[in-house]
């Protein structure tokens, strides 16, 4: 077919399209007629066009006062997720001596977080069949009872089943509650608000293990770390229903009417939602967080257990894939949209970044505690800066995209911050300054706040306003999955070298002195614990331990730069969009 004829074809079928009746059309109409429009397509405003100016269409009709009570009890909410992910990292040495449970105790960590990574990218699509208000709700009631359970919890397979729950609330209330902004705010504005929300986000992540080491050692107990959070929660769900109300014909009210019989009623709702798209991507999410979790730790590599795992990963991932483009009419996680270069690269940014990221916050400390030899409290000075300067990049990058309307240059630059910085961990020595210390972790982390804010904007800007929701869910979904995966393949590589470097550089001392059994007995002490090489290893061997750990600790900080140009360079490929002033952005 000629090309005009396609664009009249498509300009046809979108002029009879009721509004209301497109929930019904194939994915790929959908996505033809956008990118007629070039809505979908790389056709887009390009960088250094002149319709950035800030005042070109009206504001959001909405009250200043009712627009901050919105976002202030979402933010409460992302918050409370995020802290919740953190706090169990200082109660784990408290609730495993409770229980008896040393052994299977990482199932407490686990369990929130593979169900809030499975079901997070499953709330936009369905949020836009249901509506925001009535799925932020639910995820709020779940995050509560989780919690709720948790608290309450008389073994341990309770509280890791209340875990669970609160996992499936806490996704749900972190990602909708970026979701709603879109529906609410201005894209221009809504830049600033992102910031804000990483802030809050941020800060739970920061001081979740400050507060559960608080809690451990008060009279209250651990259980209060959880119990805590569901007075607070119930503020934030009070708030959310008293003034989230949306604005007539917003996506985010969910399906209305069908245009022809009027209201649409909850069986119909049901029946729009993707749920051979769902099944698969749970079980494909699944199946990948648990195999990155517990890999080569509860479930060995070499198990039949991880080996069925990697089989149920290629099955479910292949039918999910298939699912969306071949079968699917609405896919619950629209991967077509992935042929657009700015959804394309702002997803693998994210994917990378947070894969490096979050490896670093491991391993930084790790690198201190084993090879400068620096006590709990001295790390934790170290590490309070970068709370600063993530709170500062996501903020900053708010603010400038709301000023200035632009952000690919903005984004190459501190992508860019992010690499230098990683370099320069890269490159420490056991002798390095105190102040150079302190400066390690917040430089690349400002990058990476920048880079995650900025590059969620840049999704939501090349597709059409009612495609927010789906975007987002995919921005979501390669943010967690590349942070589990980060931390997994980190530990693997550390882990290796430290086993070979400690086995070939420690084994080096046998002789009649020093039988092999002997060496052998303070590897395995060296590998179970960093704090062996420098209170009981023995004198002779402590310079051995200490390089072993800091070959380790270089490796996967090499890992980690790679996969951070690797962010630089799918940051390159975004085109610039405009970011409208208006809620009536098309």
């Amino acid at each position: 077919m000629e090309e005009t004829d396609r664009t009249s074809l498509l300009q046809s079928a979108r002029d009879k399209m009721n509004p209301e009746l497109a929930e019904g059309l194939p994915a790929y109409v959908g996505v033809e007629v956008a990118e007629a429009e070039n809505l979908l397509g790389d056709e887009g405003n390009e960088r250094g066009v002149s319709d950035f100016s800030e005042s070109d269409d009206k504001k959001s009709d909405m009250a200043q006062t009712r627009l901050n009570i919105i976002i202030g009890s979402m933010c409460l909410g992302s918050f409370l997720a995020a802290l919740d992910n953190t706090i169990v990292t200082t109660l784990l040495s408290h609730i495993a001596s409770e229980f008896n449970e040393l052994s299977r105790i990482s199932w407490i960590a686990t369990a929130y977080l593979l169900s809030s990574a499975t079901f997070q990218p499953l709330y936009g699509k369905i949020s836009d069949i249901f509506g925001r208000r009535p799925l932020i709700i639910i995820s709020n009631l779940f995050f509560i009872v989780g919690c709720l359970i948790c608290g309450l919890s008389k073994n341990l397979w309770t509280l890791v089943i209340g875990r669970f729950i609160a996992g499936i609330g806490g996704g749900g209330v972190t990602s909708l509650g970026s979701i709603t902004a879109s529906d609410i705010v201005p894209l221009r504005s809504r830049a600033l608000y992102q910031g804000i929300f990483n802030f809050f986000f941020g800060m739970g992540v920061a001081i979740g293990g400050l507060i559960g080491g608080w809690f451990s050692e008060s009279k209250n107990g651990w259980r209060m770390a959880f119990l805590i959070q569901v007075p607070l929660s119930t503020i934030s769900l009070i708030l959310i229903i008293t003034f989230l109300k949306l604005p007539k014909g917003c996506k985010g009210l969910g399906l209305v009417s069908n245009g022809v019989n009027g209201k649409i009623n909850v069986f119909n709702k049901l029946k729009s939602i993707d749920w051979y798209g769902s099944f698969t991507l749970v079980t494909f999410l699944f199946s990948f967080m648990l195999a990155s979790s517990l890999g080569g730790k509860e479930i060995a590599y070499s198990s039949i257990i991880f080996k069925l795992l990697l089989f149920v990963i290629i099955v479910s991932g292949g039918l999910f894939v298939y699912v969306e483009l071949y079968i699917s009419a609405d896919p619950i996680l629209p991967i077509r949209f992935l042929s657009n270069r700015s959804i394309l690269g702002a997803s693998f940014a994210n994917w990378f970044c947070m894969m490096s990221s979050i490896t670093l916050t491991f391993y930084v400390p790790v690198y201190w505690s084993s090879v400068l030899n620096l006590s709990p409290t001295e790390m934790g000075k170290r590490i309070a800066p970068n709370f600063f300067s993530t709170a500062f990049g996501s903020m900053g990058a708010g603010y400038y995209m709301k000023k200035t309307g632009r952000y690919y240059s903005f984004l190459l630059k501190f992508a860019g911050l992010m690499a230098i910085g990683q370099l320069q961990i890269l490159l420490m020595k056991p002798d390095i300054s105190t102040w150079r210390q302190f400066t390690l972790l917040p430089i690349p982390q400002f990058g990476a706040a920048v880079l995650i804010t900025v590059t969620l904007l840049a999704m939501i800007a090349a597709v059409p306003h009612e495609h927010q929701a789906a975007t987002t869910s995919i921005s979501y979904a390669f943010r967690s999955t590349g942070s589990t995966l980060g931390v997994s393949i980190g530990a693997a590589l550390f882990r290796n070298r430290l086993s070979s470097r400690l086995y070939e550089d420690v084994l080096g001392f046998e002789s009649e002195e020093y039988s092999r059994e002997y060496l052998l007995s303070i590897v395995r002490k060296a590998v179970e614990s960093s704090e062996y090489v420098h209170t009981k290893a023995p004198k002779f061997i402590q310079g051995t331990l200490i390089h072993c750990y800091e070959s380790a600790c270089h490796l996967t900080f090499s890992f980690c730069f790679v996969i951070c140009i690797l962010a630089w360079i799918s940051c390159s490929i975004i085109k610039e969009y405009k970011l409208h002033t208006s809620m009536e952005r098309k």
